[in-house]
């Protein structure tokens, strides 16, 4: 047997975790009460957490913020023993379409395509976490802890201002056995190393300056530079002026 690739790796706690922050993102509806605590629409829900909008129907009804005559007629059919089929057949719905008005099971919590979701989604928050730490206080502790979870992360290496010129790249931290004072980063593919020594210096350089959107050459490194473009990426820099600056958004590998 294979040891598991994440021996902590707990399915059911990720589902109901990334269940629990997209009902606190969406609020609640619930059509006999209005819009009053709706924060987005299904849709938008949707596009936020990166699925379809049955998928996310499905995760607001089994968090219990979203109720609509159809999602209660569609339950009450099903707990009188209907089967999908026919609900389908009596309200004239698709199987999708009726699945997505059912919540979740636990014998479903654990399906391998939710649980996934779950993950990237909690990796999404925890980024986008570390970026809004090391904005708010520019310290030693809070520029580690956004290098560590940003590994994998894919940044862009800008060669000129047109979006097609850049290079993507990711970025592994190797931490020997003296600990951080050793550490590096191992860029991905080209298999460069940055010394956390040289990226402590830049740190320093920019704590002095109490700048963060001076022009790069002045924390010296160059602005087409891999340091720059993951300081960049991890909010340490703020670059003004239009010249590309890269945001905390989802995508397949943040999420």
């Amino acid at each position: 047997m294979h040891p598991k690739k994440h021996p902590d790796y707990d399915p059911v706690a990720l589902t109901k975790e990334m269940i629990t922050r997209m009902a606190e993102a969406f609020g609640r509806y619930d059509d006999r009460m209005g819009r009053g605590q709706q924060r987005m629409t299904l849709n938008e829900a949707a596009a936020q957490f990166g699925i379809t909008s049955l998928k996310a129907r499905k995760i607001l009804i089994t968090a219990g913020v979203y109720s609509t005559a159809v999602s209660r007629e569609v339950q009450d059919l099903y707990r009188r023993g209907r089967s999908v089929a026919e609900i389908g057949r009596i309200l004239d719905l698709s199987r999708a379409s009726v699945h997505s008005y059912l919540p979740y099971s636990k014998k479903i919590y654990k399906m391998e395509r939710l649980s996934a979701i779950a993950e990237r989604e909690l990796l999404y928050w925890k980024r986008k976490k570390a970026k809004a730490d090391l904005a708010r206080a520019a310290t030693e502790e809070n520029l580690w802890s956004a290098l560590e979870i940003f590994q994998g992360y894919p940044f862009h290496l800008t060669r000129s201002t047109d979006e097609a010129g850049s290079k993507k790249f990711t970025y592994r931290l190797f931490v020997p056995a003296v600990g951080r004072a050793g550490a590096s980063l191992i860029l991905e593919p080209d298999g460069i190393m940055i010394s956390m020594t040289e990226v402590l210096m830049v740190f320093d350089r920019i704590l002095k300056l109490q700048n963060m959107t001076e022009n790069p050459e002045q924390f010296g490194i160059p602005y087409d530079g891999y340091l720059y473009a993951i300081l960049l990426g991890i909010g340490l820099i703020r670059c003004e002026g239009g010249c590309g600056s890269l945001e905390c958004k989802p995508d397949a590998n943040m999420r």
